[in-house]
């Protein structure tokens, strides 16, 4: 009898509507978010920090920055992606590439409301309206959640959670998981506050040393995150594989997989330009390019891409 009570008091508390809510502000500094990516290659696993801050046209940002782990964890280092502002329950994000600032969130929605979200660093827009609004226990505080209506029949249930983000991780908010693509937020932790959204204990990693250093400075070196992609594409036997950077972050290697998963063949010593040995024959078909690391094995970056018959 005492169960049965416990949980429709747990439940009444959730339902109470908004006005529980304790308009929790956004973190402005140290930290961080686990998010992952599911792809036929395996789950990649991302680390995404907020730290410090920077003076950028005359305002005052957080510095959100990508953070590269090794198998256990130590930060081998770190990209700097744009800076962060909140106020007034609306999060704004400042890309590195000099694209205009756009909402993150808008925790003063309620249900019906429809929000335009411009993708971050996609450039295009998307419209979502929102389902309903709660309030819920999470992370040690009554929090906000918002959930919104799928985009279609087969995407999950996007919510945002005051205080924390999206469930698809900070900056993937409105871009629904697909194939490849999209990703999902495993846990958070800021301070004493700690959310995961997994069944298994979740590990972060410690915060970045810039964490601890204020730097309101305008000179931001902005260094985009490491991508991957094949040229041409489609393309035919002879391939080219190239990063966006100008030198490999660490050693690494170039695996190559099927649509099935099966591993094809790998290039050690990848360059930032590596072209398809002759001993890897790809008949036409769906492939898929994982930049690895040498040491611990860990996805840097990964790309898909199109084999085409003969002309």
């Amino acid at each position: 009898m005492q169960k049965t009570v416990f949980s429709s008091i747990v439940f009444l508390f959730v339902w109470t509507g908004v006005s529980e809510a304790q308009n929790l502000p956004f973190p402005e500094s140290n930290a961080i978010w686990k998010a992952s990516q599911n792809t036929i290659a395996g789950p990649i696993f991302s680390h995404t920090a907020l730290c410090g801050d920077t003076l950028v046209n005359g305002s005052n940002y957080s510095q959100v920055l990508d953070v590269q782990v090794d198998m256990d964890l130590n930060i081998t280092s770190t990209t700097y992606l744009g800076g962060l502002r909140s106020n007034n329950g609306v999060v704004r994000f400042l890309p590195f590439d000099g694209s205009p600032e756009l909402v993150l969130y808008d925790f003063n929605l309620q249900p019906n409301d429809v929000i335009d979200l411009e993708l971050v660093f996609l450039g295009n827009s998307i419209s979502r309206k929102v389902d309903s609004v709660r309030v819920e226990p999470l992370a040690g505080k009554p929090r906000k959640v918002i959930y919104f209506q799928p985009a279609s029949q087969n995407a999950p249930v996007e919510y945002w959670i005051e205080g924390v983000g999206s469930s698809y991780g900070l900056l993937g908010r409105a871009s629904d998981p697909g194939p490849d693509f999209g990703d999902e937020l495993l846990c958070f932790e800021h301070g004493q506050e700690y959310l995961n959204l997994t069944l298994i204990e979740c590990f972060l990693p410690q915060l970045p040393s810039e964490c601890s250093i204020v730097n309101a400075d305008n000179d931001v070196v902005a260094k985009a995150p490491l991508k991957l992609s094949a040229q041409p594409n489609p393309g035919g036997p002879s391939l080219r594989f190239s990063i966006n950077q100008n030198q490999m972050p660490e050693p690494c290697q170039l695996k190559i997989y099927a649509a099935n998963g099966k591993l094809l063949g790998h290039i050690p010593n990848a360059q930032p330009t590596t072209n398809l040995p002759e001993g890897i024959s790809l008949g036409p078909g769906f492939y898929i390019a994982t930049l690895e690391s040498e040491r611990t094995e860990r996805v840097l970056a990964h790309c898909t891409f199109v084999v085409g018959g003969e002309p």
